[in-house]
């Protein structure tokens, strides 16, 4: 046999080695999500805040490298949703600004606030595994995300004394979010084609949309968006497999990094003159993720 049979030869058992350790699969599923953040106190030490699990989807596709049949390494390509139903029930202040850009701080009000968030990430998580028999596998790794979408939609309602204008008497306001679009009150525009709420005294005017962005009633500036684009954390999980390509999956995802803007964090019940408190929280997410899939 000449030199160019053996390469030929050697072409082909390299061609099918590499498909017998290569691999592909895709995945689908529901993600239940929520972020893992400090909740601040009222005076008493009561919480104030609560952060309880919203629920989404994920939809990718997975590369299996086989080092034997037991053993070997996984990477994914996912689109997934993360999130949290974010509340806060009680104390609080809340700063306004009238029609000829002074400040106001209201007293310390009631406030009401509810939002359902969902961040959508494209996430690559990265993984070994073991499989335990014929059935069952074990993985767990390092995951790595990159957010694309950030939204939100709640109300939020409030109560409270305005020194030099009437109160506000259980106020509701509506809040469908967008953090990439939105902008801060100073670049918001009002027209006489937006819903508002005013509030009137014989010189001036508080004038707020019945229908809140994301940043317009406690950013006058905007920093960046809420949540950061980055994100990473540890990952694992088992995988049940019915035959040899279908299974059944249930994967953890425990994020490692602050997923919201440090600039964004602030207090609700402590005031520095006409500022807002920082807090600089971290809050990181933390997601159960249910999948049914097939591996080629």
């Amino acid at each position: 046999m000449n030199r160019f049979g053996i390469a030929f030869l050697l072409l082909f058992a390299t061609l099918n080695l590499s498909a017998q350790e290569f691999a592909y699969g895709f995945k689908v599923g529901l993600n239940f999500s929520t972020l893992l953040a400090d909740s601040e106190l009222d005076a008493n030490g009561a919480s104030l805040e609560s952060f309880d699990y919203n629920s989404g989807f994920h939809v990718g596709a997975a590369f299996i490298y086989r080092l034997t049949d037991l053993v070997g390494f996984k990477g994914e390509l996912l689109f997934n949703q993360r999130g949290v139903k974010y509340g806060y029930d009680g104390q609080g202040f809340q700063i306004f600004t009238d029609d000829q850009n002074t400040r106001i701080l209201s007293a310390n009000g009631s406030r009401q606030f509810f939002l359902e968030v969902v961040n959508s990430y494209i996430d690559i998580p990265l993984t070994a595994y073991y499989k335990i028999g014929d059935k069952l596998e074990v993985y767990g790794g390092i995951d790595v995300s990159f957010l694309v979408g950030s939204s939100a939609v709640g109300s939020y309602t409030y109560t409270g004394e305005v020194p030099g204008f009437p109160d506000i008497d259980n106020q509701r306001f509506d809040l469908d979010f967008n953090y990439y679009g939105d902008e801060a009150a100073a670049n918001t525009i009002i027209d006489e084609n937006t819903a508002v709420y005013t509030l009137m005294n014989n010189s001036r005017s508080i004038t707020i949309p019945e229908q809140l962005g994301a940043y317009y009633l406690d950013y006058p500036e905007k920093d960046g968006a809420f949540y950061n684009v980055l994100d990473f954390g540890l990952t694992g999980g088992l995988a049940f497999y019915i035959n040899s390509g279908l299974f059944i999956s249930g994967t953890v995802n425990y994020g490692l990094a602050d997923a919201t803007n440090d600039f964004y964090d602030i207090s609700r019940t402590e005031i520095n003159g006409l500022e807002y408190v920082s807090r600089s929280d971290k809050d990181t997410n933390l997601t159960f993720m249910a999948s049914v899939g097939f591996a080629f």
